[in-house]
Parts: structure tokens; sequence; C-alpha cells
């Protein structure tokens, strides 16, 4: 009996140890040095896969997770218990990474993107205390232009990181998100921009083509 005790409490302490090399700093440092497009990175010492998707009816792309499913309503309704609710996320089991896509009847044509950021922000903003935006960008990509803000959220039991994207598809604002708990920020954080780097209209690649 002893013999067995002292295996379960050597394996525990094999446990505990691993999870503690997991998010040490020179780890997450080491990680840090790849990147998505890789393919195949480690997060927090678990082997991920990442390839680009379209989604949307095959008008937007981009990289994720290759095991990343979209979620039952039931989930989404059990998440977002607001209102507000994205029409489609996606995720896995084992990651602390959720990407979102809502398309809004919000009609703002794609010369404008740039500005729509601005009220965007400000609506965060005086959405309250439990909102902070900590960074406000825009960039072009193909034809279209796509803000962005990084902000952190607070939920009753945690604090959470979040990167909402906003662009114009088909005249209407198209918003995303990625959002992860803001106690992995070290190693999310990068993964987080790559991935919103990767985001790209379909359409824009076939005039390219066609041009």
């Amino acid at each position: 009996m002893e013999h067995v005790d002292e295996k379960i409490l050597k394996q525990r302490e094999m446990m505990e140890e691993f999870e503690k090399q997991r998010f040490d700093k020179d780890n997450i440092e080491k990680e840090n040095q790849s990147s998505i497009f890789d393919g195949q990175i480690e997060i927090h010492k678990i082997p991920v896969s990442f390839a680009e998707r379209s989604l949307l009816d095959d008008r937007i792309a981009i990289w994720m997770p290759e095991d990343f499913r979209e979620l039952t309503q039931e989930e989404i309704n059990a998440v977002y218990l607001l209102g507000n609710k994205p029409d489609v996320v996606y995720g896995n089991a084992y990651l602390n990474l959720s990407l979102g896509f809502h398309y809004t009847d919000n009609e703002v044509p794609n010369e404008y993107m740039g500005d729509f950021v601005k009220i965007a922000r400000m609506i965060l903003e005086k959405s309250g205390p439990k909102v902070t935006v900590y960074s406000e960008k825009v960039r072009k990509t193909g034809y279209h232009t796509v803000s962005s803000l990084e902000l952190v959220s607070h939920t009753i039991t945690d604090t959470i990181y979040n990167v909402m994207f906003y662009s114009s598809l088909n005249g209407k604002v198209l918003i995303g998100f990625l959002n992860f708990n803001y106690r992995y920020l070290d190693r999310y954080k990068k993964i987080a921009k790559e991935m919103l780097e990767s985001f790209r209209f379909i359409e824009d690649s076939r005039k390219e083509e066609e041009g």
C-alpha cells in the first residue's frame, strides 16, 4: 500500500512540475519565437496546428487552429449571456482562445471603416469601468480597410483580453473578435496578433487575379 501511495505521490509531483514548466517565463519566450504561419507551434507545451480557413460562405479567410470547431447556438448562449451575441464562434476544448464574428445590419462603406473604429471605441469606453481600451489601429488588406481595438473587459470571475476588428462586408459592418483570459497574455497576445494579420477578404484575391 505504501508503495502505491509513493507512486501516486511521485506522479502528482511530476504533473505539478510539468504544469510549472508549461507556464514558465523561459518556455513562453521560447514558444513566442515561433509563428502560426509555420503550420505547427506549441502553446504551453501543447502542439497546435494552424491553417487558413474560409468562413462566412467563402467570403473571408483567417488562420486558426485546425481543430477549431463552430460552437452550437446553445453553447454560444451559455457563454454570451447578454445581448449582441456573435453569429458564429470557433474554439476547441483545450485552448483558452475564441474567434467569432457578428455580421451587423449597420451600413458603413469600406472607405469609412477607418473612422468607424473611433465610434466603436467611444461606445465601448462609455459602457462602463469594466472596459479599458489599450490600442487602436487601422490597416489595409487588399481593397478593404480593417480597423481594430485591443481592450480588457471584466466578467464576474475573470479578466478577458479582447482583440476586436471591424470591416465592411458588402457595405455592412462585420465585427470580428479574438479573446482569451488575461492571465495568458504573454503567450496568446502574439498568436491573436498573427491571426488578425492573416484576416483577409477572398474577393480581394479574385480581383487581383482578374486584374
